[in-house]
């Protein structure tokens, strides 16, 4: 698995890179969870209260002034938190980028754009943070930042996969073949499913639907699809501007349970196929794999909703889901043709 000389230290690099951006990646889903007031601090209940809060503004109208003061204080050592870690993890991609720079010169088929690509996403993300700092809390300007992780962690994970020895590329067989379209589309559903549960974090949609698995007691409340996914809007606590009504929250979290279920009928059908199919190429374990990881993500969102969204559950949804990105992106690196190495 593990490499010697410098390309071993190229590969520690971005093992660590690539741990430090899942890292970076669940913090920010924690700290946006806490700090928006998307997960309830408290259980049993929520905010002191029975019965979880159905809008943003019932959140508000809770909290104290001495909690809101503990808030202010929360949210400024998390956002130092989360600056420390996006400058570790830049210092690591330049050295990562060094790594591969001397590495180039000695083999063709080393990796330089990838780590390259990467440095930039990250730096590209701190100049928006800075650019954007005023409108820091626009669903819109939080939705970039978190997308933009995932995509870091995706890249640098890729990295890994490129450099170890333990999951390598099968040989090219027609099922390998058959596999990459389908491993994509797995790809792009499962983006897609962060995506909206992205959206619906920042929009302070998770506690729109406080039972399972109907909603609001009804299997298709009254929902505002237009507000929900209007991009450009000022919504917060604390922070004045515009709230989303429940209408357009609850919409926000019926299309993520939509996305949910169609992501775990295709990724989980996928799974099963490798489990029937996959022997004779040893592509069993990647279907196990994918299919323990997604069903910790859908056992995790059902018990995130019928406990009312607790900060546990909901910040080890995130990081699963991050784990799922991460699953289908080696199911694809698997099926791919061996890198030719010069």
């Amino acid at each position: 698995m593990f490499k010697a000389g410098r390309s071993g230290r190229f590969f520690r690099m971005a093992l660590w890179a690539a741990i430090m951006a899942f890292a970076a990646v669940v913090f920010n889903a924690y700290s946006r969870l806490s700090e928006a007031g998307l997960g309830c601090p408290d259980w049993p209940g929520c905010y002191g209260m029975l019965f979880a809060p159905a809008t943003a503004q019932d959140i508000n109208r809770t909290r104290t002034p001495e909690e809101a003061q503990k808030l202010d204080k929360k949210r400024a050592a998390q956002e130092t938190t989360q600056r420390l870690l996006a400058g570790l993890l830049s210092l690591t991609l330049i050295r990562l980028f060094m790594l591969g720079w001397q590495l180039k010169k000695r083999k063709r088929s080393q990796q330089v754009l990838i780590p390259l690509f990467t440095l930039g996403a990250v730096f590209s993300l701190s100049v928006a943070g800075f650019l954007t700092f005023e409108h820091r809390y626009r669903p819109l300007v939080q939705m970039m930042q978190l997308v933009g992780g995932m995509t870091v962690l995706a890249l640098l994970w890729w990295i890994v996969l490129r450099e170890q020895r333990l999951f390598r590329s099968v040989t090219a067989t027609p099922l390998s073949r058959g596999l990459r379209p389908r491993a994509l589309i797995a790809l792009a559903l499962v983006s897609g499913q962060i995506a909206l549960g992205g959206w619906s974090m920042v929009n302070y949609a998770g506690l729109a639907c406080p039972d399972f698995p109907t909603c609001q007691s009804v299997w298709w409340p009254e929902m505002d699809f237009l507000q929900a996914f209007t991009l450009w809007r000022d919504i917060g606590l604390n922070y004045g501007g515009e709230h989303l009504t429940l209408p357009g929250t609850t919409a926000l979290h019926m299309a993520h349970r939509i996305g949910a279920l169609l992501t775990t009928l295709y990724v989980g059908w996928l799974s099963l196929y490798l489990l029937r199919v996959g022997f004779q190429d040893q592509l069993c374990r990647y279907g196990l794999l994918l299919l323990a990881i997604l069903a910790c993500a859908v056992v995790l969102g059902v018990m995130a909703v019928v406990a009312h969204l607790p900060i546990v559950l909901a910040v080890a949804h995130n990081a699963v889901a991050a784990l799922l990105l991460m699953a289908v992106v080696t199911l694809y690196h698997v099926n791919k043709a061996p890198p030719r190495t010069i």
